[in-house]
């Protein structure tokens, strides 16, 4: 399916029912990756995944920043007539939720923040496509040259703006094999009100995305 918003296309898919959650992808994947927690969510949620702008089947002759992103979900909600869905988003994706709460807190009712980033200084690794390594899939030079201009022209978000998050708040991170350090997760915690942090150990930057191994604490934490 798809629907415009913010001035472009995007392209959703929709499973299961109940209270709505919105998926959102990493820098360069698509849908089919978040299909392995989508799945799991759909027995108990209606999952909304979005190909992000620049992904997958959606429009990628724009520009493409976290800001517009946000902004597109925040459109996206309108335009379903979603009542304060749930978000999850993971790495890229991730930044996109916590810059969707900051910029739009009464759009949403809780938020997951998976392998999240507030600066690209945070990773050591030097180049976006290190991070890529880590994932399943290869979406090729073209694709990662786009996302990693996107990182590299990426605002700090400040202590100050995590505070602007109003809804409750689960922070996800893989522990020491996460290509994001822990302590970023932990920044993140320290500073958005009400919000959790999920430090999973033996898990990397998207192995807890494929395994979901951690998903009765999702759960518990969105049924809450």
């Amino acid at each position: 399916m798809f629907v415009n918003v913010n001035g472009i296309k995007i392209h959703y898919e929709v499973l299961g029912e109940g209270k709505s959650i919105i998926l959102l992808n990493p820098n360069s994947t698509n849908t089919g990756f978040m299909k392995f927690i989508a799945n799991r969510l759909a027995k108990d949620f209606k999952v909304y995944i979005m190909d992000r702008r620049g992904c997958g089947k959606s429009e990628k002759n724009c520009d493409i920043t976290y800001e517009e992103t946000a902004k597109d979900v925040y459109e996206f909600i309108l335009k379903l007539g979603l009542n304060k869905p749930y978000v999850l988003g993971t790495s890229g994706g991730a930044t996109v939720a916590l810059t969707l709460g900051i910029n739009y807190p009464d759009s949403i009712s809780k938020l997951v923040s998976c392998s999240g980033i507030t600066k690209m200084s945070a990773i050591k690794k030097p180049t976006y496509a290190k991070i890529l390594e880590k994932l399943p899939v290869y979406p090729g030079k073209k694709t990662i040259e786009i996302f990693e201009k996107l990182n590299n022209s990426m605002k700090d978000i400040s202590k100050e703006d995590l505070a602007k998050i109003s809804v409750p708040t689960l922070i996800v991170n893989g522990g020491r094999k996460d290509v994001v350090p822990e302590t970023e997760a932990r920044f993140l915690a320290d500073n958005i009100p009400n919000s959790e942090l999920l430090i999973l150990e033996k898990e990397n930057h998207s192995s807890y995305m494929i395994n979901c191994n951690w998903y009765d604490k999702l759960k518990e934490f969105l049924n809450k």
